[in-house]
């Protein structure tokens, strides 16, 4: 089975730490608890950056088996049924939010009309293809492409220095109205669960372990200062600013003779969706092929159908996915982030004490 280095390892954790957390969440979070959503955002991290830890361990203690088989080893199999359909919904609503806040963001500042149908004929032979050629492939071109993203990202956020910022005001939410915005954008996060999916296919032979980290906490770094720079730039008006790092840009677009430097966001933007729903389709997928004994055929053909379906038919609108995202998706994010590795946690503890008893 072809396998993937630690350093491709990270540069998927990165992708999936900027999923949904570098256009939309940071108006959407203003809402509520205003500047301090930047200690909302610092906590949800930390939670999330628990789950590594517990995932490296596994991987150590079950180096070449499937996240799959070890579950049905110490669940049995309906349960562990049940887990993986939780998470094919949670990959499959994930890509769906991504989907739904990159079109309206280039139909605003393109197209200025819809353009569905073009957009789908972009992006979705993209990721099923990426399905097909596995993880190994994408990986590399995610690899190849992600110092150009992580140029861009931080090209974004320097010429936001050129504006007028001051420091943003803390400290001013209810403690009620902080731990119920943690609730609300809890979906947004889950960063790491990808890699339990794909835990066999990752080679800890190849790389320092300790990268990982790294990979992360840069990750982390770079969308806390995407907050704080958004939120010193728009100090009372961020909650009317849907797209955080292309709205960093605004008043700086044009700069001496360069010109429009708002399609530096664009391509970073345009590259990151795509990377984040080609792993996201590729989690569905796995997921689907753990729960039927089916080929990927089958499974990239149930994805297609089912985001075609789920998007025109029930969600449809912008409003209603980022509604959904906001209060019936956090409860499915509870079990997947916060009960599934739970009870990875028990299992990883069994094997060490039945290892050393041993």
């Amino acid at each position: 089975m072809k396998k993937i280095s630690i350093n491709q390892c990270g540069v998927l954790i990165v992708m999936c730490i900027f999923a949904n957390k570098i256009l939309l969440m940071p108006s959407l979070m203003y809402e509520r608890t205003s500047a301090d959503s930047i200690f909302v955002l610092a906590l949800l991290f930390l939670l999330d950056f628990i789950i590594l830890p517990i995932f490296i361990k596994l991987k150590t203690l079950y180096p070449d088996q499937k996240f799959y088989d070890v579950l049905k080893e110490k669940i049995g199999i309906f349960f562990t049924k049940l887990i993986y359909i939780a998470m094919l919904l949670f990959f499959l609503f994930k890509c769906l939010l991504v989907f739904s806040i990159t079109y309206v963001y280039f139909k605003q500042q393109i197209y200025q009309d819809e353009f569905l149908f073009i957009a789908l004929i972009a992006f979705l032979p993209v990721i099923n293809h990426a399905v097909f050629v596995g993880i190994r492939s994408f990986s590399r071109t995610i690899e190849l492409f992600f110092w150009i993203v992580i140029a861009g990202f931080i090209i974004c956020l320097a010429i936001s220095l050129f504006t007028p910022i001051s420091s943003p005001l803390f400290f001013m939410s209810s403690v009620s109205d902080f731990f119920s915005s943690m609730h609300n954008h809890i979906f947004a996060f889950g960063d790491f669960m990808f890699f339990f999916v794909i835990m066999d296919r990752i080679d800890f032979k190849k790389g320092n372990i300790k990268n990982l980290y790294y990979y992360s906490l840069f990750a982390i770094a770079l969308v806390i200062t995407l907050f704080y720079l958004f939120y010193a730039k728009y100090q009372t008006t961020a909650f009317m600013h849907n797209n955080a790092l292309a709205d960093l840009l605004v008043f700086s677009v044009q700069f001496n003779a360069i010109g429009r430097l708002d399609i530096i966001a664009m391509l970073t933007i345009m590259l990151i969706t795509l990377f984040q729903m080609e792993i996201f389709s590729y989690a569905f997928c796995d997921c689907f092929m753990g729960i039927f004994p089916l080929n990927k055929i089958y499974s990239v053909v149930v994805f297609d159908i089912l985001f075609l379906l789920l998007y025109y038919v029930f969600i449809g609108r912008y409003e209603t996915m980022v509604v959904s995202s906001l209060h019936w998706l956090p409860y499915l994010a509870l079990l997947i982030n916060y009960l599934l590795p739970f009870i990875i946690l028990i299992i990883v503890l069994l094997k060490l004490k039945r290892n050393k008893s041993g």
